[in-house]
């Protein structure tokens, strides 16, 4: 008997380990991530943020995914092929791809219908269209402008049904671009390129990406009931209906909005007391988190990287963005005249002794990790095209200036020793009292992008890693133009029938000489994680986390 029952538990044991054979033990946890805000629209279309993004990542696929280089691996597509130039790309996408959920089901059109509906190539024709359309207002399309008729759809002068991408068959999409991009394929992992059905569109009436119930992704994740609690917390489980490349590694995401370090006094005061007396609460909010074990990873103000290290969390940082002087264009200084004049009456050498901490030099408006064609972008553009001083410009600007008139500087705390130097310059200069206004860094970032400011100091992140991109943000009529740019000069340099690193370093030139926006200082995007934390694709200009595969060591 006793023989018999050790053979059966031996046999038990047995089963048991194989049954986890395969399955490495990071996988099937809970990943907790903070975002820093709740995103306004979770529409892939339209949807502005890290924080948005990093949810949208986990909810749908694009044609292609980005690895951990940065290179376009299969998504929804298995495989592609371009033309000889790289101006014409086709895509197959897979034919087991599909929504997570019958459309017609959630429609309330067929009830009994629970086959999850296949995703096509119609839906990212519908997809793409929607995204330039002047009447959707995206702010995000910037990085779809260089498809072909992309710019003269979105300014209204042609119907979408013209926009160079098209469903050859339900599951073959032919790219037609404006000029060669070999690396247009790692273009479609963004969150605007991702897939839309239209059937479920239209179902959702405007509330489109706004709650779970208007949703529906292609991803590795959707939403459960209840899962999403505004102001708190959004969940997203792992669906049993995606089919890709790889199984995602975690059984559940758990994105932490607002305060959730919940920490004692005591690993209050321990965290505050290392920390710069310039960071936000919400910056020590998310360390304090992390180091209660609260959660994995968060978004980490640069000049709390230190502390974080000492705090034993592991840090990830990228150069991605150009911290400088913006104008807007369509306010006082409307005269490209009267900023050069406020750009070279400065002391430049004076301002780049006051730089925020952690930050470096900047000549150039686009950031070095910018690209174009495959290769480094300034090193075929060149660089130090900042506009330099003259006294003369200077004085002729002067004279522009309204009598009497003020305008107030926006900052925030880490940039008001670069905003007291540029008043002190422009006070001396213009013999008139100018103001300045420190905000916190989302106070900034809203008012700027909704032009309710007169100039600031920002820090631009380019949409991507592109260099056409990156300077499409300044066309007119981009929803995402900061700096409300309506110059049809510039227009032409980026829609000229030549796209390349010569016109588009004349672009570039062109906002430097016309003062648009000043450069001062390279800055980076840093997210810190538990050192357990596994598999976390961090993504530069504003791509967020890929989560795919992230996993937890025990």
């Amino acid at each position: 008997m006793k023989r018999a029952l050790a053979i059966l538990c031996s046999i038990v044991l047995l089963v048991v380990s194989m049954s986890g054979c395969g399955e490495p033990g990071n996988a099937n946890k809970t990943i907790r991530v903070k975002l820093s805000a709740e995103p306004a629209t979770l529409d892939p279309q339209v949807a502005q943020g890290t924080d948005a993004a990093t949810v949208i990542t986990s909810l749908y696929e694009g044609l292609c995914r980005l690895d951990d280089s940065e290179r376009a691996v299969p998504g929804v597509a298995s495989s592609w092929e371009a033309n000889s130039d790289s101006t014409e790309f086709t895509f197959h996408l897979r034919t087991d791809a599909v929504w997570n959920g019958s459309v017609s089901k959630l429609s309330g059109e067929d009830e009994t219908d629970t086959k999850p509906t296949p995703v096509t190539a119609q839906d990212f024709v519908f997809a793409w269209r929607r995204a330039l359309d002047p009447t959707t207002a995206s702010p995000v399309c910037a990085a779809m402008m260089c498809i072909e008729n992309a710019v003269q759809v979105h300014a209204g002068t042609l119907s979408t049904d013209k926009l160079g991408v098209t469903a050859k068959d339900s599951h073959t999409l032919v790219v037609k671009l404006r000029y060669s991009s070999p690396d247009f394929p790692s273009l479609t992992a963004q969150s605007v390129f991702m897939p839309c059905n239209e059937a479920f569109f239209k179902f959702a009436a405007g509330r489109y990406g706004m709650e779970r119930a208007s949703i529906l992704g292609n991803g590795a994740f959707s939403i459960p009931n209840y899962g999403w609690e505004h102001d708190q917390s959004l969940t997203v489980k792992r669906t049993d209906t995606y089919v890709g490349e790889t199984t995602a590694l975690p059984s559940e995401i758990v994105f932490s909005i607002g305060d959730v370090s919940s920490t004692s006094s005591t690993d209050t005061a321990s965290v505050a007391s290392i920390a710069d007396s310039t960071v936000s609460a919400q910056a020590l909010d998310a360390v304090q988190a992390m180091t209660a074990g609260k959660i994995d990873v968060a978004s980490l103000d640069v000049s709390m990287t230190a502390q974080a290290k000492k705090a034993g969390l592991t840090v990830t940082s990228f150069q991605d963005t150009t911290g400088g002087l913006c104008f807007n264009t369509q306010g006082t200084f409307r005269s490209a005249a009267l900023r050069r004049a406020f750009v070279q009456v400065l002391n430049r050498s004076a301002l780049l002794k006051l730089l925020p901490s952690g930050t470096k030099q900047a000549d150039d408006i686009l950031p070095p990790a910018v690209q174009f064609g495959g290769k480094a972008y300034r090193s075929q553009a060149g660089s130090g095209l900042y506009l330099k001083q003259s006294a003369a410009a200077a004085t002729q600007g002067s004279s522009l200036w309204p009598k009497g008139k003020t305008v107030t500087l926006l900052c925030t705390k880490d940039t008001k020793p670069l905003a007291s130097e540029m008043l002190a310059n422009w006070n001396q200069a213009f013999k008139t009292y100018f103001s300045l206004n420190a905000v916190d860094e989302s106070t900034l970032l809203s008012r700027v992008s909704t032009g309710n400011y007169d100039l600031a100091i920002y820090p631009y992140t380019p949409a991507s890693a592109d260099a056409y991109t990156a300077l499409a943000c300044f066309q007119s009529g981009q929803s995402g133009n900061f700096t409300q740019l309506k110059d049809t000069d510039y227009d032409r340099l980026l829609n000229g029938a030549t796209v390349n690193s010569s016109s588009l370093a004349q672009a570039e030139k062109y906002l430097n000489n016309n003062a648009v926006f000043y450069p001062l200082y390279y800055t980076k995007h840093a997210y810190a994680a538990q050192s357990t934390l596994t598999g976390v694709l961090y993504r530069p200009f504003g791509g967020g986390l890929d989560l795919h595969n992230a996993g937890i060591e025990d």
